[in-house]
């Protein structure tokens, strides 16, 4: 069984709050760890696959109001379409989408990092070397919505995931295919106005030159904090974006720091679109700055996704059954799989089953009260265990504290960055976690009575918190690299080192020259010896499912 205080504490660190009651138990095939995000839209949930598959997702559920309208299906259907068009490991892979029991739902792959917005907040701004990581980053990731045919629309520092393995475009809600009709109607601008294209304010035209100019804003932010067309969403930042030059105080600070920056983010930020640099261009610019995907995040980042993957090894350490279903403790659960939201009679039977319950409670506590001895008899005196004793018979549901991409905006209550609207998350809940019920034995010191009966002792429920499992020595001896950067044959460094040691430490051999850096032929076969033992595809390379699968705890 996992413990609970350590399981609430990744949660936390996953970038995940406690569910609430009312939250589904269910969805699809995935079951829901924490909640991610909320909005007008709907709720975005941490889960893992029920057939304990590795890896994390992000499931968005829409609101019932709006799932159940078919032309809002169609059009959900669409930004699912154009999503799994996108095939890049600068975007979350789509894992799925359904209809089920009433739920509306999109899966993608959790990638464990913060939101742009946040590591500045957070962290500080970007220093050089990760500015120019994210040109070529972001770079990659317009490059295949190109080649896709997808434009963006939303690119913001809040739709940019820093995590340990590089930077990640989400959300593709407003995205359009550029072989599809529009989703929003003529007239209409959706997006965040200080991120805006100039020509999709002015005219309504959006294409790939569009999300270059987006880009050009994110990077101004990351580098120095603020948007180069000032802060807020108001019609004069929506003026400054279609008709007027970068703020120069801003530029000019960018242009001190790193002249050659400046010169390309100033390019990105043309008025024009045929005077901004084309994707592929941002990479060689990056490359040609001496940067680009090799760099690495400045330490106070670094190390904060690191605790963000940690966290989430820590969900997906052991099998689903096992896992802790964390919620908020302001009510209890009636059943792991909500009751609809539509129909008059079809909540009765829990809600009846809930009263009665109550009625049960409050007979016990009656009973009790009548029969319970004296403040001078023997049973009051008698000492208790340590503070594991409690006085109540009846377990309490579990719960855990809160603490976002979808992937997943931290849960924790943030506040609110001025060049940057952020989407209203749950408040941290500050509750301590309950006793689960499988941990507790009820000792009874004396016979049952009532009525007239002699007053018997009271039930003493004691709690015995199972002691945490060790770590595993491929888990803690081997911590040379923390991310899920495609390692395979012929590869050297670092990557492979973590590889082969886990390997090694599970009961792999890697061959006579053991962990020596080099991916050979008895690395790769290794790796297949593991895939195999694990289900998984068996292709000798390490990609994110079998780093997964490695630095699980089973």
């Amino acid at each position: 069984m996992t413990d609970i205080p350590a399981a609430g504490d990744a949660l936390r660190q996953a970038g995940a709050a406690p569910l609430l009651p009312a939250d589904p138990g269910r969805i699809g095939p995935y079951v829901p760890l924490g909640l991610l995000g909320s909005g007008g839209m709907g709720r975005v949930y941490l889960a893992r696959r029920a057939d304990d598959a590795p890896g994390l997702a992000a499931v968005k559920v829409i609101r019932p109001e709006y799932a159940e309208g078919p032309d809002f299906r169609r059009r959900f259907e669409r930004e699912a379409a154009v999503h799994g068009r996108v095939r890049t490991p600068r975007a979350p892979h789509l894992l799925g989408t359904g209809f089920d029991d009433a739920l509306l739902w999109m899966a993608t792959e959790y990638l464990p990092g913060l939101n742009l917005a946040e590591a500045v907040r957070e962290c500080g701004l970007l220093e050089p070397a990760g500015v120019w990581r994210l040109v070529a980053d972001l770079g990659e990731a317009l490059s295949a919505l190109a080649a896709a045919g997808v434009v963006h629309r939303d690119l913001k520092p809040s739709n940019v995931i820093l995590s340990p393995r590089g930077t990640h475009v989400i959300d593709f809600g407003i995205s359009r295919a550029a072989d599809s009709s529009a989703i929003t109607t003529t007239g209409n601008r959706v997006g965040t106005a200080a991120y805006m294209a100039p020509e999709y304010l002015r005219e309504g035209r959006c294409d790939a030159a569009s999300d270059v100019f987006s880009l050009g804003c994110t990077i101004v932010y990351a580098a120095t904090g603020h948007a180069p067309f000032g802060d807020g969403t108001g019609v004069d930042v929506m003026h400054r974006v279609a008709f007027e030059a970068p703020d120069t105080e801003v530029m000019a600070e960018l242009a001190q720091a790193d002249p050659a920056l400046a010169a390309l983010l100033s390019a990105c930020l043309a008025k024009d679109p045929a005077g901004r640099p084309a994707p592929r261009q941002l990479i060689d610019a990056a490359t040609a700055a001496g940067h680009g995907r090799a760099s690495h995040w400045h330490d106070t980042l670094a190390a904060r996704l690191l605790d963000r993957q940690q966290g989430c090894a820590v969900l997906e350490g052991g099998p689903v059954r096992q896992s802790p279903h964390f919620r908020t403790p302001t009510e209890p659960v009636l059943s792991s799989v909500p009751a609809p939201v539509t129909g008059s009679g079809r909540r009765r039977r829990p809600l009846l089953a809930a009263v009665a319950g109550i009625a049960v409670g409050a007979v016990a506590v009656g009973a009790f009260l009548l029969t319970r001895p004296g403040l001078d008899s023997p049973a009051a005196a008698a000492p208790t265990r340590s503070g594991s004793v409690s006085a109540s018979a009846a377990p309490t549901s579990s719960g855990a504290g809160a603490s976002a991409s979808p992937s997943g905006k931290d849960a924790g209550e943030k506040k609110k960055d001025k060049s940057e609207p952020q989407t209203a998350a749950p408040e941290e809940s500050s509750s301590a976690p309950d006793s689960t019920p499988s941990a507790t034995a009820t000792r009874n010191s004396g016979g049952t009575g009532g009525g007239n009966s002699t007053a018997p002792a009271p039930t003493a429920t004691v709690t015995r918190t199972a002691a945490p499992p060790a770590t595993p020595a491929w888990i803690s001896g081997c911590t040379y690299y923390s991310g899920t950067e495609l390692t395979d044959y012929g590869d050297k460094g670092q990557r492979v080192v973590q590889v082969q040691c886990m390997l090694t430490k599970r009961g792999y051999s890697v061959g006579g020259s053991g962990v020596d850096g080099e991916f050979g032929k008895d690395t790769q076969s290794a790796v297949k010896q593991f895939q195999s033992a694990k289900g998984l595809e068996v292709d000798g390379q390490v990609g994110p499912n079998t780093w997964a699968a490695l630095r699980s705890s089973s």
